[in-house]
């Protein structure tokens, strides 16, 4: 994803050098367990803008890799944790802790990740506030995660789909922007500046992940596709659809009562327009991110970030 820009690249290389010493292998059980779930093939896009944003100031490996690294490890500990409540069986393609050892150690698993996200922060040298500032944002995605799975079965409306979002999602892109322009000593305009296009990156992030769940036929991005919807979640084309026809709430009724299958959920909301109004409200995010973009300096490492934008 980084051959574009060779001098991220190399760096991410380093980074993940990093992990590796972080997780080694045949360091106890729980060890190797993280270790596996640490190198399952995420796309490592969280710490890729944290090493990108600090690069724009005073950048320092031994600030910026434990930094990087705590934030990488709370994601990888969140989605231990979601498997165990979505019963799911991959991720990434590879079985799940949960699936492969049993929810117990998947319990435990996700508990030593987030205790090494601790440790990795303090490790970081970073003054208080900033561990506060990623303590917040863990605190903020367990709110959003609550909040998903008690609106399971449930077609909110956009406002609250958003917030939620935002929780579950942007909150993390943003601790990885802000995070980085804050170890790189930056200005306080430019961190909250670097944040907002976090949270406005998640948001589109998330967005985006909920248009491929809908539209492909076969697994994508090592995830099984059109899972969300038999797990409850009612995501953003289907809260557009319901909004657009009536017919598209009674389907999604009569898909969870068991009287409908999902294709015809799809059919019903392709023909309502969901589809495109999610498409709509996802380049209007991307359209503030590039309105935050264009308040930074034009350097190579904006541009990097300006790509992975794009690539939403």
């Amino acid at each position: 994803m980084w051959d574009n820009y060779p001098f991220l690249r190399d760096e991410m290389t380093e980074f993940e050098n990093y992990i590796r010493r972080e997780y080694p292998k045949e360091r106890g059980v729980l060890n190797d367990l993280s270790h596996d779930v640490m190198f399952s093939g995420g796309k490592r896009i969280r710490p890729a803008l944290t090493l990108l944003a600090a690069m724009s100031g005073k950048y320092d490996r031994s600030k910026v890799f434990p930094l990087a690294a705590a934030i990488e490890t709370l994601h990888a500990a969140t989605l231990v944790h979601d498997d165990i409540i979505d019963d799911a069986d991959l991720r990434r393609g590879k079985p799940t802790v949960a699936k492969k050892h049993g929810i117990n150690m998947a319990v435990y698993t996700g508990d030593y990740l987030l205790a090494s996200s601790v440790l990795l922060l303090i490790r970081s040298g970073l003054p208080m506030d900033m561990s506060a500032y990623v303590a917040k944002a863990a605190k903020i995605m367990c709110i959003g995660e609550v909040n998903q799975y008690l609106s399971r079965y449930t077609v909110t409306g956009v406002h609250s789909y958003l917030r939620r979002v935002m929780k579950k999602t942007g909150v993390l892109f943003a601790a990885s922007l802000g995070g980085g322009a804050y170890a790189a000593g930056l200005e306080d305009s430019v961190v909250k500046t670097m944040t907002r296009l976090g949270l406005n990156m998640g948001v589109a992030f998330q967005i985006r992940d909920d248009l491929l769940d809908i539209r492909s036929d076969t697994e994508r991005e090592g995830k099984p596709v059109q899972k969300d919807l038999a797990e409850g979640i009612v995501s953003l084309p289907f809260i557009f659809g319901a909004m657009k026809d009536e017919k598209v709430r009674e389907c999604i009724k009569s898909y969870y009562e068991g009287l409908t299958d999902f294709r015809e959920v799809l059919r019903i909301v392709k023909d309502s327009g969901g589809i495109e109004s999610t498409e709509t409200l996802k380049k209007r995010y991307i359209l503030r991110c590039r309105d935050l973009l264009n308040r930074l300096p034009k350097t190579e490492n904006m541009k990097a970030i300006e790509s992975i934008v794009d690539w939403l």
